[in-house]
């Protein structure tokens, strides 16, 4: 499933992370907030960004009704597994989380936290950040400092 914004830049997610993100919205009862990070390829000459993993809670995580707190523990040594097992492609991308809302919109907690992160350096200048809500998968990328909604692409 492709996700764009204003032409600028796509973020295609694999099978397997659409897939992932669709079992959340078929099999989750969304009473505590869960999440974790995305991983993928980056493709500038093309303007295309592969998201072809995501990592799911882990046990230090903290997670509520209204909020989800990923811990650097566990997401950490899943990104260094697949920077080595990628020979150095695969990096990260932003953070996934759930919302019991049907069609998910960022609280304020979630866009401060998204421009902290932002205001990091990473790998890429480009970070995504998926709410997956009870029916629909809400994708949001940083652009000029401020957050803007991708647009999903029908394939």
């Amino acid at each position: 499933m492709d996700y764009i914004y204003n032409d600028v830049i796509a973020l295609s997610l694999s099978a397997e992370v659409y897939g992932r993100f669709l079992a959340y919205i078929d099999n989750y009862n969304f009473k505590i907030e869960n999440g974790g990070i995305i991983v993928g390829i980056l493709n500038p000459a093309k303007k295309m960004i592969i998201a072809t993993d995501v990592s799911e809670p882990q046990k230090k995580d903290r997670c509520s009704a209204f909020a989800y707190r990923r811990a650097e523990f566990g997401h950490q040594e899943i990104m260094d597994k697949l920077w080595e097992e990628s020979q150095h492609t695969k990096t990260y991308l932003g953070e996934w989380h759930t919302h019991n809302q049907r069609i998910p919109l960022p609280s304020f907690t979630d866009r401060r936290n998204w421009l902290e992160i932002s205001r990091r350096k990473q790998n890429s200048d480009w970070l995504f950040f998926v709410i997956v809500g009870t029916e629909q998968i809400g994708i949001w990328t940083i652009a000029s400092g401020k957050i803007v909604q991708m647009t999903k692409v029908d394939n």
